[in-house]
């Protein structure tokens, strides 16, 4: 499948899928409460079937990207 692109809302999100074995949703949030926050989750899919949550969550606090940009900058 093709990667989708979505926007709204002060968010702007991506679908990926790999090897239909997985999809990514990939998020940024623009608008408060979180703000300057991107969030991957990790869906596995099993016999053709999206999980209803994902299996793994990351996340990156731009904030602290700021500060080591600052720092390497220095």
């Amino acid at each position: 499948m093709n990667p989708s692109f979505h926007k709204s809302d002060g968010t702007q999100s991506a679908l990926l899928w790999i090897d239909d074995r997985f999809q990514i949703e990939i998020r940024r949030f623009a608008a408060p409460p979180h703000s300057g926050r991107l969030v991957i989750q990790v869906y596995p899919i099993t016999d053709g079937e999206i999980w209803d949550n994902p299996y793994e969550v990351f996340t990156v606090d731009e904030s602290a990207v700021i500060e080591l940009e600052t720092e390497m900058k220095e």
